[in-house]
């Protein structure tokens, strides 16, 4: 019995997970026109989110042996937060 609730709570874990993933970066990719428009608190924020749910790939990743992957993730989450940090406004 216990081992199923363990079960349970890791598939939870898991699902929950990958929607908040999913949901940052919808909302990163529905303020990247509108980024530097954003206070500067608002920014922090969205990028630490980002990177705080790649780190947390990443972590999971390399604990299992998947280094590839690890540093596949390293990679995509430098560059999403690199892209939204670092790109000119687009002028109107």
């Amino acid at each position: 019995m216990v081992k199923k609730m363990e079960m349970l709570f890791i598939v939870l874990h898991v699902l929950f997970g990958l929607g908040a993933f999913a949901g940052s970066l919808l909302l990163a990719i529905s303020f990247k026109d509108k980024f530097h428009e954003l206070s500067k608190l608002q920014r922090t924020a969205l990028l630490v989110t980002i990177g705080s749910l790649f780190a947390t790939l990443v972590v999971t990743m390399a604990a299992r042996g998947n280094v590839i992957f690890a540093l596949f993730f390293s990679f995509l989450a430098v560059g999403a937060c690199g892209y939204l940090a670092f790109t000119k406004p687009k002028k109107a």
